[in-house]
């Protein structure tokens, strides 16, 4: 630990203040900053107030990795203290020494990834190969997702959307999040996005024990209403009172489209509708849908915007259309 001067920020203005540092020079890259309560530390060149900050280390885990195992592979993932090893990148039989493999890429405990279970649930199939559990405690822009990795599916492939999610300004917004999850979008949304209430929507009790932690964890437990079980019937308690609908489920989200046509405010408002389509095919997609919810909604709807989230697989892409429908 080295003691440095610190600029305190809100957790709100976190990510702004951060960028705002880093064009100004002042912000020390080799140390990381700390949470204070609702608030975080930032280590800089100059202030009035002087904190102990940990040094970040830069070690190279490839030639770590090499260290203590033949053919390693090339990309992991890490949540948490977790080190997730890609599916068959590895001889579960061979001799390895787990923890020796964990450390040498920063973490204290090792598994290795599987697909995602295909029933409704889309439970994780992921396995643990050293470590006592799967609960993690995963932060990613100023935001922490507490859940169990062998029990709930989190894709880190997703993070520029989770960032998007939570920019939007959400103030005075009532927000439908039809396939929550752990809070994927729901947390990011109500941290960042000032949401004024997400009813949340979840058919997962592993992924309901995971998305409490992490409302608990980020002081917004008193903003998000919980609906467990399926959102066919779940969203139909919901109709006409939400202002913003989120149908977050891939590949694809129609089977809730006409539940969230249902569920926005008579005065209209925004969908972001998830799916993974033919890239060659997109535009056809685009207008089909555009289409589809201008009929079955009898309002004039148009797109706002298509992000390209991520490659599914070849030609296959993950995209978001946010879609705004007039109200009356």
């Amino acid at each position: 630990m080295v003691q440095s001067f610190a600029f305190i920020s809100s957790r709100k203005m976190a990510r702004e203040n951060y960028s705002k540092l880093k064009e100004q020079g002042l912000l020390i890259t080799t140390l990381k900053p700390m949470l204070q309560g609702n608030n975080v530390a930032f280590p800089v060149e100059k202030g009035e107030v002087k904190l102990e900050f940990e040094i970040i280390q830069n070690p190279n885990p490839h030639e770590n990795l090499a260290k203590v195992m033949q053919n390693p592979p090339n990309k992991w993932e890490v949540l948490g203290d977790v080190v997730i090893l890609p599916e068959n990148s590895i001889d579960e039989n061979e001799r390895y020494d787990w923890l020796a493999i964990a450390n040498a890429i920063g973490g204290n405990r090792l598994a290795i990834q599987a697909e995602v279970s295909p029933e409704m649930m889309r439970k994780s199939q992921l396995k643990m190969l050293h470590g006592t559990d799967g609960w993690v405690i995963h932060r990613e822009n100023f935001v922490d997702y507490e859940f169990d990795i062998t029990k709930s599916m989190f894709s880190s492939g997703n993070i520029t959307e989770r960032r998007r999610m939570g920019e939007f300004n959400m103030e005075g917004e009532i927000v439908i999040d039809a396939f929550c999850g752990i809070g994927y979008y729901t947390i990011p949304m109500l941290v960042h996005g000032n949401a004024k209430l997400i009813h949340a929507c979840e058919i997962n009790p592993d992924s309901i024990d995971g998305l409490k932690k992490g409302l608990t964890r980020n002081n917004v437990s008193d903003l998000c209403i919980i609906h467990q079980g399926d959102n066919r019937e779940t969203m139909k308690t919901l109709s006409g009172i939400a202002d913003r609908i989120i149908l977050g489920l891939i590949p694809s989200s129609e089977s809730a489209w006409k539940l969230a046509v249902d569920c926005l405010n008579p005065k209209g408002g925004i969908i972001h509708i998830h799916m993974n389509v033919d890239e060659r095919k997109l535009d056809q997609w685009l207008d089909e849908t555009i289409d589809w919810f201008s009929k079955t909604s009898g309002k004039i709807v148009t797109a706002l915007h298509l992000e390209k989230v991520k490659w599914y697989c070849p030609h296959i892409r993950h995209v978001v259309l946010d879609l705004k429908i007039e109200g009356n």
